[in-house]
């Protein structure tokens, strides 16, 4: 057992410092929690397997009415010829050999374009299908959009409240730190580094609230005996000890 002094107001005072240090850990894990946010890490992975379903079916669409352009376009074509050798026959011009021809002809584009017409119908329902559901794919995109923009805008919110209270808290911690013996703050840091962030505590009877476990009697009785101002310690943390009549 060290036999550093301090005065038991000065040793008062480390509890004031270690409440302030324990508020400041809690602080730094919960700014560290909200960078690491499983419910925003799960929605940006949802935003973006629906960016790409939204980019595949965009691009199924385009192909769709793609389609549909050129079997238009196909129709469009034999619809010309139809018309062009229909006014031909119409007008008479040519031999009855040239006639009969034209007519054997537009027989089988009346044929042609039967056939480019049930294409054009099955891109044109094609289509259709590919409008619905890249509809529905651009709607999923923007609510997961919304749904991560809502819960960064949510972390970012609580982000700052963490901040502001780790700005205060660290400015108390400094005027708390200023008014105690500097030896004695470094004593209590080190501890507080090496015990996973303890490094004061109450002695409440028998219990140390550091380790929270009782303390033997044969210790117990050291500690009772030491002087006021003899910095006491856990026997199983090490944490300096206030003990209950300081507390007076």
């Amino acid at each position: 057992m060290s036999t550093t002094t301090a005065t038991p107001a000065d040793q008062l005072r480390l509890l004031d410092l270690q409440q302030l240090d324990t508020a400041l850990d809690r602080a730094r894990h919960r700014m560290q929690q909200l960078r690491q946010d499983p419910d925003y890490a799960g929605l940006q992975r949802t935003l973006a397997e629906q960016q790409a379903t939204a980019e595949q079916t965009a691009a199924a669409l385009e192909q769709a009415r793609e389609a549909v352009r050129e079997a238009e376009s196909r129709v469009a074509e034999v619809q010309q010829r139809r018309d062009r050798n229909q006014a031909r026959l119409d007008a008479g011009q040519g031999s009855a050999k040239d006639l009969e021809g034209m007519m054997h002809e537009l027989a089988t584009l009346k044929a042609l374009q039967d056939e480019h017409e049930g294409t054009e119908l099955e891109a044109m329902e094609a289509a259709e299908q590919s409008e619905a559901a890249d509809a529905a794919a651009q709607q999923d995109l923007a609510g997961a959009r919304s749904a991560a923009q809502q819960r960064s805008a949510e972390l970012k919110e609580e982000a700052a409240g963490v901040a502001a209270e780790g700005n205060d808290l660290t400015a108390q911690r400094k005027a708390v730190a200023a008014s105690l013996p500097a030896d004695l703050v470094a004593r209590y840091d080190k501890l507080r580094e090496r015990n996973g962030g303890i490094g004061a505590a109450r002695l409440v009877g028998n219990t140390s609230e550091a380790s929270g476990l009782p303390i033997s009697p044969a210790d117990l009785a050291q500690i009772e005996q030491a002087d006021a101002q003899t910095l006491v310690y856990c026997p199983d943390s090490g944490a300096i000890l206030v003990r209950a009549g300081q507390e007076q």
